[in-house]
């Protein structure tokens, strides 16, 4: 009876504790949202280049994540050039 406790009672955690070793986070900041690296463009650009070193990982979410992020933020800087140039030629 005592046995049966400790493999209900152990199982379950060892379960839970390996569940933060899943795939999701993989990459070396994997497993965040666009507008997560849109905050850290820094750890955009370490994904954006870790996910370019194999055509496998291109289909990773985090990948397309970063991957989105950094067009995102590519669109956001090249519209605030254009924006800066127009106000010096005013």
């Amino acid at each position: 009876m005592r046995k049966d406790i400790i493999y209900l009672t152990f199982i379950p955690m060892l379960i839970i504790a390996l569940s933060g070793c899943s795939s999701i986070h993989q990459g070396p900041h994997g497993g965040h949202t666009v507008s997560w690296y849109l905050h850290h463009q820094k750890k955009m650009s370490q994904e954006v280049s870790w996910c370019k070193n194999s055509v496998d990982r291109n289909n990773l979410e985090s990948c397309k994540n970063a991957k989105t992020a950094s067009g995102k933020a590519l669109e956001f800087n090249a519209k605030k050039a254009l924006h800066d140039v127009g106000k010096e030629l005013s």
